[in-house]
């Protein structure tokens, strides 16, 4: 007896978490659930560098959302265990219902029951019938059949009930729905790379945290596997540089996914509207095997990606790939000695001869466009957007470890007649820059302002007495006579004006010296997402299964019709019930042409014979 008692608990349990399993408010709660991850997801950039996160939201929030996994939302543990959960529950649905769902289909199961009792039915009528019930339930089958439904006859309670149905394909959209909702869910587990997930928590794959370090040195525990089902990664590749591997990014660490070829970029353009912003870029890919055979060769750009046997090339963004820049270092401490050649790339970092600083080339911009009212005090109806040219980021470090961040123009900028070298400088990453302008001479650099700035320094050394404006203004005549001569009084004096100012901004300035771009070669460098998805293809086929499933559910509704007949003595009792999946409204309209029909066929002869002679 225990046995029995502890047989059916057993069974109990196991019932009860099949219902909880297939139950609709699991699936619908995790179908809430689901759709917050994919908003947080699509509103979130993901897999970002942590820094961008940090700047964006703070210490604090950052590492709330860190630890919640927001960064890289379809790949944390919740969400896979959400779409898992989702996948039992929905098989559970499936599987405990279609069978019954087809055997309806196959053979409609019209019996009477619940389902089909006219009184319950959401709408329903009574009506009397002189005819004898075997002639009504003729009459009934006869009218049903006229109206597309598949009747069948009952005996109940010494009366007969005729059922019918039509839209029993109906319970297909049911299942390809259900169908289709596991397949994606499926699909997105696959695409998520749980091996590599496997593989973190045992410790035999490991990202590296080092950016810095070449690829021959990264951990041998940070590269992925050649045969790798899944991946998606990025990778930043220079005009006329190629690359076989890419990058993907795991909390504040990267993993190395190597390619199945070698990616080339050959060349890369880039339009603008006027406004400044990007308007098309496309990157002109060539893909080589081992060999150094060719295997494709295609131009790459927004939602146009290259595909190559499974694997997908996107174009995600562009940035400068090491431009050679060329440029002039002035000292402001000894601007007699003349200005300094210097040459790097960007990204590389050099040594100032002479001073204590290092100097690290952060970017190049090629183009600058900014509000013309932002430079010119009457800018022109025609001209709203100024491209102010060229212009490059720098850090300068000292060894001091005090370190300030300049952006400089090369392109002189005219306000108000008169036309400046602009540098913004900052010494905290993230505030915004204050800008030092300094005035070109005639020749467009700013040597003419080193020379005045030269002559005060030493004028400012034999002063005995002198007034201050009076030399200033002295020397400034002779350096103008002896250097340019040529201006005029107007220019001389508007020079003037902006040389004081800006010797001025000088007490304020971080560094003591000034590097101003002269020329450069300038290359740029893709930003590429490779991904490979084997299950997209079943993804596509899951959605065309999805819209035709929901195209059944919504235009194919399962309509039902009962109707009870009971004998009297002068006639037949008729109740007439019906009801419908979809479509109340609609299907009202059905059920009182269905009745107004059903009450003509039930009339006697006679009835019949006298309303046709009125």
């Amino acid at each position: 007896m225990a046995k029995q008692i502890s047989g059916d608990a057993s069974y109990s349990r196991t019932r009860l978490a099949i219902n909880f399993l297939g139950s609709m408010r699991l699936a619908v709660s995790l179908l809430v659930l689901l759709a917050i991850a994919s908003v947080i997801g699509t509103v979130l950039n993901q897999q970002q560098p942590y820094e961008d996160y940090v700047l964006k939201f703070g210490s604090f929030w950052f590492a709330v959302f860190r630890d919640v996994g927001l960064y890289n939302v379809y790949r944390t543990n919740w969400y896979l265990a959400i779409v898992g959960f989702l996948v039992l529950s929905t098989s559970t649905c499936l599987i405990r219902n279609t069978p019954r769902m087809l055997r309806e289909m196959r053979e409609p199961d019209l019996a009477v029951g619940s389902g089909y009792d006219p009184r319950g039915m959401v709408n329903n009528t009574e009506m009397f019938s002189p005819l004898a019930i075997q002639s009504a339930s003729n009459m009934v089958v006869a009218v049903m059949r006229g109206r597309g439904y598949r009747p069948k006859l009952h005996e109940s309670n010494g009366g007969v009930v005729v059922t019918g149905r039509k839209g029993r394909y109906n319970r297909l959209g049911y299942i390809l729905t259900h169908a289709a909702i596991i397949v994606f869910c499926a699909a997105a587990l696959y695409n998520a790379d749980i091996p590599v997930k496997l593989d973190m928590l045992t410790g035999a794959v490991r990202p590296e945290n080092n950016f810095h370090i070449p690829l021959s040195e990264v951990s041998k525990k940070a590269w992925l596997s050649d045969n790798n089902p899944a991946y998606r990664g990025t990778v930043t590749v220079p005009e006329g540089q190629s690359t076989q591997v890419v990058y993907e990014l795991v909390g504040n660490g990267y993993l190395v996914q190597p390619l199945p070829f070698r990616i080339m970029l050959k060349r890369f353009h880039v339009a603008y509207y006027s406004t400044g912003m990007p308007k098309d870029f496309i990157s002109n890919i060539v893909l080589y095997n081992n060999e150094g055979k060719v295997l494709k060769e295609a131009n790459v750009r927004v939602n146009h990606p290259l595909t190559y046997h499974g694997v997908q090339i996107f174009q995600a963004s562009f940035v400068d790939g090491g431009s050679l820049l060329k440029m002039k270092r002035y000292m402001f401490n000894d601007p007699g000695a003349g200005a300094v050649d210097e040459q790097a790339r960007v990204g590389q970092s050099i040594k100032l001869p002479g001073t204590t600083y290092m100097l690290k080339l952060k970017g190049f911009s090629l183009d600058n466009v900014v509000p013309a009212d932002a430079i010119e005090s009457r800018p022109g109806a025609a001209h709203k957007h100024i491209n102010l040219g060229p212009s490059f980021t720098y850090i300068a470090q000292s060894t001091s470890a005090s370190s300030a961040e300049f952006k400089t123009y090369m392109q002189p900028i005219t306000r108000d007649g008169q036309s400046y070298f602009v540098q913004g400088v900052r010494t905290a990453f993230g505030t915004p820059y204050q800008y030092l302008f300094i005035p070109t001479g005639p020749n467009g650099s700013i040597g003419l302002f080193m020379k005045y700035l030269s002559a005060l320094q030493k004028q400012a050394g034999m002063n005995s007495g002198e007034s201050t404006k009076r030399y200033v203004l002295h020397t400034f005549k002779v350096v103008i006579s002896k250097y340019a001569p040529s201006m005029t009084t107007e220019a001389e004096a508007l020079y003037f004006q902006s040389a004081i100012s800006a010797i001025l901004q000088l007490k304020a300035y971080p560094v003591p010296f000034v590097v101003t771009l002269t020329g450069f070669d300038h290359r740029w460098a893709a930003g590429l997402e490779v991904t490979k998805w084997p299950a997209t293809v079943v993804i596509y086929w899951g959605c065309a299964v999805l819209v035709l499933g929901i195209f059944i559910l919504f235009y194919l509704p399962q309509r039902r019709m009962s109707v009870a007949l009971r004998a009297s003595n002068d006639g037949t009792e008729v109740i007439i019930g019906g009801a419908s999946s979809r479509n109340p409204y609609e299907f009202t309209k059905e059920f009182e042409g269905f009745v107004t029909r059903l009450k003509s066929a039930l009339q006697s002869q006679d009835d019949r014979k006298e309303n046709n002679d009125g």
